[in-house]
């Protein structure tokens, strides 16, 4: 760092005031400060010719010039005359000016465009050498995110907003996720609502990933009127013939549903340009199968897995822009198997969300091999996964640290499986465990979630903390569902209502669009 110079100016002389007069003072003596009163006296300075001085004397006329020491650019000098004076640095001016050109140049300082952001082209590219974020982590009520979190994701989201790019958010959880026990699954729970809000900044991208297993058997259990309320909705993937759930871990998503005989079919509406279908294949061994589009004429597909069990991906595109009815039939001999895990659906630009909900979801069933790159991972990858921590995981009594270390699992393999190189952000959401948890443990989950935010530079959102850690203030504000009205506000321990849902997505979206 280099000196200033102080004085020289009409202005730098030592004077002391003599009744109504200053007078100057030749050959004064004075001591220089970091600090109007008090502070630590300054000793490390030159003279004009760089001579070390340790005090300033004025000259034969009274004027003071001398330099400071490195860097410093305000000082305080004192004659004794019964105060300390101002002295600035000569070359503050011109380091100022200096400092202003070189807003928005390489190695300089940014300047924000006229939406309060840094414009692309003054961030550091992705290979540099340097990371741009905070230096902290950001916490508040019920909120914890890592400063390193959302650089890749915001670049998506801004990129899918302004230019033409694309954006995909994953979401991973249990029974919300599905939408337990919302009006309606495909816009009323909060990956729906979510999704609704965040397509509406940054661009429509399609209706996304629609598990087989949001249908009638997948659903099934003690939901009777839940079912009822959504097949009337037409929230259900429609059936024909007999379908059963597979019991392979395999695939996106919830899982996948199965027929062995000839024309059972699954419908699906969805909203896209292009759609995929996700189905397995065994060496050949699964049957012919159909797909069309819109009522159109059926084109047939064949099982074409050369490695044993696997998933096919088919792929339709050139549709029109806006909602296409797809319908997969099986089209083979009776006791041949088709397996359907589910349909997308997107468009070429804009955000789409992918919900690969499960029902009674735990933790462990996404961490098989056959399934583990499938949910945000490499084999279907996102630039930001929602990690939505099922109930189930906390009331089946497996162990925390159990539970953290298969999540772990998943989350590494999100961020560096195959060849994913660490570009995916991560945001765990802790459920409002309300009254279900018995055995007391939910705080344990809270700590390891917490460090595996630390270990991922991920966010995490706590909706028991925001809930105030009650379930009598939720069901205050109708976030409690009634299983036997799906939509309205009851008494039920965990599940959400309408207003759960949508108060669930609310908080989630003011940080993706943080």
């Amino acid at each position: 760092m280099a000196r200033h110079l102080f004085g020289g100016s009409p202005a730098d002389f030592a004077m002391q005031r003599v009744g109504n007069q200053l007078l100057v003072r030749p050959a004064a003596v004075g001591t220089v400060w970091d600090s109007a009163t008090g502070g630590t006296q300054l000793t490390d300075l030159t003279d004009l010719t760089g001579l070390p001085i340790t005090s300033v004397t004025a000259d034969s006329d009274g004027a003071v010039t001398f330099y400071g020491p490195d860097s410093i650019t305000t000082v305080y000098v004192d004659f004794g005359y019964g105060r300390r004076f101002t002295m600035a640095a000569t070359d503050t001016g011109s380091t100022l000016a200096s400092f202003m050109a070189q807003g928005g140049t390489p190695g300089g300082w940014a300047q924000l465009d006229p939406t309060g952001r840094i414009p692309a082209s003054q961030l550091p590219s992705a290979g540099g050498t340097y990371a741009l974020k905070s230096t902290t982590a950001v916490e508040g009520q019920g909120l914890y995110v890592r400063p390193g979190w959302g650089q890749s994701w915001r670049a998506a989201r801004d990129g899918a907003g302004t230019a033409g790019g694309k954006a995909t958010v994953a979401v991973v959880g249990g029974s919300s996720a599905v939408g337990f026990y919302a009006s309606n699954l495909v816009t009323k729970n909060w990956p729906a609502l979510l999704a609704a809000s965040l397509q509406g900044v940054y661009g429509d991208g399609g209706s996304g990933y629609a598990s087989a297993m949001f249908s009638a058997n997948g659903i099934a259990g003690q939901d009777p009127a839940a079912i009822t309320a959504w097949t009337n909705a037409g929230n259900l993937v429609t059936q024909t013939g007999t379908w059963a759930i597979g019991g392979y871990q395999i695939g996106p998503g919830w899982g996948y549903t199965y027929a062995s005989t000839n024309g059972a079919s699954l419908t699906w509406t969805v909203r896209g340009t292009s759609v995929t279908i996700y189905t397995l294949g065994a060496d050949g061994s699964r049957p012919n199968w159909t797909y069309s589009i819109d009522g159109g004429a059926a084109t047939t597909v064949t099982d074409s897995a050369t490695t044993g069990l696997t998933v096919l991906k088919k792929t339709i595109t050139g549709l029109s822009a806006g909602t296409h009815t797809v319908k997969v039939t099986h089209a083979g001999s009776a006791g041949q198997y088709l397996s359907v895990c589910g349909v997308s659906a997107e468009n070429t630009t804009g955000l789409v969300l992918n919900n690969f909900g499960r029902k009674n979801l735990t933790a462990d069933q996404y961490t098989s091999p056959l399934r583990l790159g499938w949910n945000g991972g490499p084999n279907y990858p996102a630039d930001c996964v929602v990690y939505a921590v099922s109930h189930e995981d906390i009331t089946n009594g497996l162990s925390a640290d159990t539970w953290a270390s298969t999540v772990r699992q998943h989350l590494a393999y999100i961020r560096d499986g195959a060849t994913a190189s660490g570009t995916t952000d991560l945001v765990i959401v802790l459920p409002h465990i309300g009254t279900a948890d018995n055995a007391a443990r939910f705080q344990d989950f809270t700590d390891r979630a917490h460090n595996l935010a630390v270990a991922f530079e991920a966010a995490l959102v706590d909706l028991w903390a925001l809930g105030r850690n009650s379930w009598n203030y939720w069901q205050s504000l109708g976030y409690w569902a009634n299983p036997a009205s799906p939509g309205s506000a009851g008494t039920d321990t965990h599940h959400l209502s309408d207003a759960g849902h949508a108060y669930v997505a609310s908080v989630i979206n003011g940080l993706l669009q943080s």
